[in-house]
């Protein structure tokens, strides 16, 4: 079951295609759950004990979170390329687009890709490189490594970019999801002023509404405490 999450203040959501939104997030968890129930099991023997129930509902659980916090970007990211004068890629060449910019972006240190639909990208930032404990100042490391990626974004103009916060659940939920939030606008605020059109792009804070790990370990707090870049073009 998805963590309550915190309300946010954000733009109004696009209610535009209801059904393909609800098929799209069904196939989309149900691939994370899949693949987290398997990996439980194929490092765990035929039988099943406290601890392995345990293991499966913190990996469940980050499948979910995750899950959601990719259809929310993509949301955000639909609502920018209908509003802003972006352009969009050029047909089935879309995919092509987007090959570039992942290759690019997976050179960045500090970085990684995943490719979350034809045309989507999220990008992940090492946990320990952007931000200290508690603060939203970038460090330098992450100065540097958001910089590289504006000169990425502004050489693929055509796509949407939601820089999407997130924290840990230690400490008051509300202070989460304003430190959240600060995290996602420091980032989006270096995009911008490395070049990056404002218009392209947002930032969201969700505070510690979408974990990826368990919160009741060191590892699963580090992994919770990120800053995702979702970037999305359209095809014409």
């Amino acid at each position: 079951m998805l963590p309550t999450t915190p309300e946010t203040p954000l733009r109004n959501t696009p209610v535009q295609r209801p059904a393909l939104r609800a098929s799209t997030a069904l196939s989309l968890v149900a691939t994370l759950l899949a693949g987290a129930v398997l990996g439980c099991a194929s490092v765990r023997g035929p039988y099943t004990t406290e601890r392995d129930k345990t293991r499966k509902g913190a990996a469940i659980g980050g499948a979910a979170g995750a899950a959601a916090a990719i259809l929310k970007g993509e949301e955000e990211a639909d609502e920018i390329l209908a509003g802003a004068a972006i352009g969009a890629a050029v047909g089935a060449g879309v995919g092509v687009y987007m090959d570039r910019q992942e290759e690019a972006i997976a050179r960045i240190p500090g970085t990684s890709v995943e490719r979350v639909g034809p045309a989507t990208l999220l990008v992940h930032f090492d946990s320990d490189v952007l931000f200290d404990v508690d603060s939203a100042q970038l460090d330098s490391a992450g100065r540097v490594t958001v910089s590289e990626m504006a000169g990425v974004l502004v050489e693929y103009p055509k796509t949407a970019v939601v820089v999407q916060g997130h924290t840990d659940a230690s400490g008051p939920e509300t202070h989460n999801l304003a430190l959240s939030e600060r995290r996602a606008d420091a980032v989006r605020g270096l995009l911008v002023g490395r070049g990056v059109e404002p218009q392209r792009i947002t930032a969201i804070g969700y505070g510690e509404g979408y974990p990826v790990a368990e919160n009741d370990s060191q590892w699963g707090r580090q992994l919770n405490r990120r800053v995702d870049v979702m970037i999305k073009a359209k095809a014409r």
